[in-house]
């Protein structure tokens, strides 16, 4: 037994020698001492950097500090609040249902959630969103709700900001242009909540049963919408949220863990936000999801142009920043950002067109590249709206030193 074990262990160490992942995992040394580095400097407080290519995980390091206040460290046990990373797997428990024939992506939005038509005469473009729409962040919804904030300070339940969702102006014509939006995602979970459980009542609880089920097929082990005491200890405080010490406070307080938002209410295990963007690399297979769905959702669908920044300017995602250009093309699959042509903030320049990712506003990013099997995951607990990932192009460069050691 323990020679047929050992042939086994050398058949895989020169199936990897020969793809020259061994090579690969020391040439990525320069992009874990770039996170080192900005942990060392004190740019973020805390950090998980994992990289795999195929099944082979490449690089797991862990630095620095999940919680300052209580001088916890990043640990491959802390649970990371991913913000909109959320975002794929509500769009993957959507798909889920479209598999089962419970959903379909061009179906009109007014047919499953017949609230969104109220007002249509006045205003048509409701009568023409899609699921579609509402996954690429096409639909002319915005970023927030315009009572967000009031919501949250008034300790809101989330069926509350699905019902404020429902009565959002669509902004423009659907299809016309992207604005990112969180709005839009709230109702895909909604649509999944009702028709994968009882109907209205109770959409949510049965929205975060069909996503942590997927999940669990997925092969994640480690994540939590509405987490308990022992997983609070364990959930990475994010720094630089612009709302610190308030009890609604986003990604930290008690309050908006209680919320389980399906656009950004997600927290996970780095090793597991790891193992769910490579479920969508090609070769993956799984029962969970078909690969027509996955495919479907990783393949750029439109790329519109951003929308003017006089389109809802009061409530565009804290990510927005006023003062850069528009994009002239946003690429998105469903549910997944699209690299396409244009070099990415956290994708790099280097990346293939056919990269897919998403980022969180809590610092966290997930991208893949499915022409080299490779997945990265980046998870810091440093707020996205501190810049500090743009500026000086950090996390473009990470992505760059990563596909640099391909070669």
């Amino acid at each position: 037994m323990a020679a047929a074990l050992r042939r086994t262990a050398r058949r895989k160490y020169a199936i990897a020698f020969r793809l020259g992942w061994g090579a690969v995992s020391g040439r990525l040394d320069s992009a874990v001492s770039l996170v080192a580095g900005w942990v060392d400097e004190g740019v973020i407080p805390g950090a998980a950097l994992l990289v795999s290519r195929g099944d082979e995980v490449l690089v797991e390091r862990y630095w620095g500090i999940a919680d300052t206040s209580r001088k916890v460290r990043a640990t491959a046990d802390t649970l990371w609040s991913v913000a909109s990373i959320t975002k794929p797997v509500t769009a993957a428990a959507f798909m889920a249902c479209v598999d089962r024939g419970l959903l379909s992506p061009d179906t009109p939005l007014t047919v499953v959630l017949p609230e969104f038509a109220r007002g249509v005469d006045e205003r048509p473009w409701r009568r023409d969103v899609t699921p579609r729409h509402l996954l690429t962040h096409t639909s002319g919804l915005a970023g927030f709700s315009r009572d967000n904030l009031a919501m949250r300070k008034s300790h809101a339940p989330v069926d509350d900001f699905i019902a404020s969702f429902m009565e959002e102006d669509v902004h423009f014509e659907p299809g016309r242009w992207h604005l990112y939006s969180s709005v839009g995602l709230g109702l895909i979970a909604e649509c999944v909540g009702r028709r994968a459980g009882s109907g209205k009542d109770r959409a949510m609880e049965a929205y975060w049963n069909v996503a942590l089920d997927l999940l669990h097929e997925l092969g994640v082990n480690d994540a939590v919408f509405l987490p308990d005491e022992e997983q609070q200890r364990r959930i990475a405080w994010v720094e630089s949220t612009g709302q610190e010490g308030l009890d609604w406070e986003i990604g930290n307080s008690k309050y908006f863990r209680s919320l389980g938002f399906p656009w950004g209410g997600l927290y996970v295990r780095a090793r597991d936000v790891l193992t769910f963007v490579s479920a969508f690399l090609p070769g993956k297979d799984s029962k969970a999801l078909s690969g027509a769905a996955r495919a479907a959702m990783i393949t750029q669908q439109v790329a519109p142009p951003e929308a003017p920044a006089s389109v809802a300017p009061t409530q565009r995602d804290v990510t927005w920043d006023p003062t850069r250009p528009p994009r002239a093309r946003v690429p998105w699959g469903l549910g997944w950002e699209v690299r396409g042509g244009e070099a990415s903030d956290y994708m790099g320049d280097q990346s293939h067109s056919t990269a897919f990712g998403h980022y969180g506003a809590s610092g966290s990013i997930a991208w893949a590249d499915p022409e080299e099997g490779l997945a990265a995951v980046l998870l810091t607990n440093r707020a996205w709206q501190s810049w500090w990932p743009v500026h000086e192009r950090r996390t473009a460069r990470l992505a760059n030193e990563i596909m640099a050691a391909l070669d």
